[in-house]
């Protein structure tokens, strides 16, 4: 009985499984002036196409340049969550095609998107121009992805002049981002609460305050990356935060390479810390920094792609796509884990 029992139980979850998968909808969403395919047109068709998606589907954004319109206000704790989309509580995927751009030079001030609960991926978009009406308020405008509380896989994008921060994980979020860009812009990646972030195969390059600011009992693990030209150091932990980096570049930053203070501690390994002002520093008294294998302080004479010369020897504990051994920069890729 307890085996029939079973059977049925089983039969039955494929068959809703299979229903969910074949229910599921490609919705596209096209720029003003293109209506061929579309279900959605103009500036405020990417976040109709979203309003209208149900778990597990898929909305296409065609490529052209989407200027909002409009603004969705989340509130969370004491702050007002500004975005020109908004994705609350859906697991959906926003892929965009090849030149497919969200860009806040006109319209409204706004963050670009806020993921709100949920189990969000997004790729191949850029994110640019997003601008803040007071930088110093707690309406959350000028940010590139907001996530609250949500898991979030973000690929092949690039998020470049916002006036605040790139990318951010508040609350419990689990943000994955592999192969993107965070670039020209004030915080590149902060991280509050219990959020974690796994970064991998990505640049975050000349921002005017960190390139990772991680507070609270929130985290980072970082593969195969580079920061460079961060102008409040290039990887930031305060409070109990903790940071992990191996494989990875970090380059020309003030103050420091790598800053710890209060309570927080980072592990730094297979990479190299070259052309900082200070390769890094921590509470007196305190090991809140270890060093593990493989930190070279030599210049490692990337090309303006951050491309190595030759590959340097890299992490054994971190396996590759293309060549099965670890190797330190972008010459390879790493799995984001």
């Amino acid at each position: 009985m307890l085996i029939r029992s079973f059977f049925i139980l089983l039969s039955v979850s494929i068959a809703l499984l299979m229903s969910t998968t074949a229910s599921a909808r490609t919705l596209t969403a096209c720029p003003a002036g293109v209506d061929k395919g579309c279900d959605f047109t103009g500036h405020s068709a990417i976040q109709a196409a979203i309003d209208r998606a149900a778990d597990g589907d898929v909305v296409r954004v065609r490529a052209g340049v989407y200027t909002p319109e409009k603004f969705i206000d989340i509130a969370y704790k004491q702050y007002v969550l500004r975005g020109a989309l908004a994705i609350q509580h859906k697991r959906i995927s926003v892929q965009g095609e090849q030149g497919a751009v969200l860009d806040g030079a006109g319209g409204p001030p706004v963050s670009g998107i806020v993921v709100n609960g949920g189990e969000v991926t997004l790729t191949n978009l850029v994110l640019r121009n997003l601008r803040a009406g007071d930088p110093e308020d707690d309406l959350y405008e000028g940010h590139g992805i907001f996530a609250v509380d949500a898991v979030v896989n973000v690929r092949d994008v690039t998020i470049e002049k916002y006036q605040k921060m790139g990318l951010i994980g508040r609350g419990s979020s689990l943000v994955t981002a592999s192969n993107v860009r965070i670039q020209d812009g004030h915080v590149a990646v902060w991280l509050e609460e219990s959020s974690h972030l796994r970064l991998c195969n990505s640049v975050v390059r000349n921002n005017d305050s960190a390139g990772v600011a991680a507070y609270a009992n929130s985290s980072a693990s970082i593969y195969n990356s580079v920061f460079d030209r961060h102008l409040d150091d290039g990887l930031y932990a305060d409070d109990d935060a903790s940071l992990f980096i191996t494989n990875s570049l970090v380059l020309n930053s003030k103050p420091y390479g790598v800053r710890v203070v209060g309570n927080a501690r980072a592990v730094a390994r297979y990479s190299a810390f070259f052309g900082n002002e200070a390769k890094a520093s921590s509470p007196e008294g305190k090991q809140s920094i270890l060093w593990g294998p493989g930190i070279s302080e030599a210049d490692p004479k990337v090309s303006s792609s951050y491309r190595l010369p030759a590959p340097l020897d890299g992490d054994p504990d971190v396996r590759t796509a293309e060549l099965g051994k670890s190797r330190i920069g972008l010459s390879s890729v790493a799995a984001c884990r």
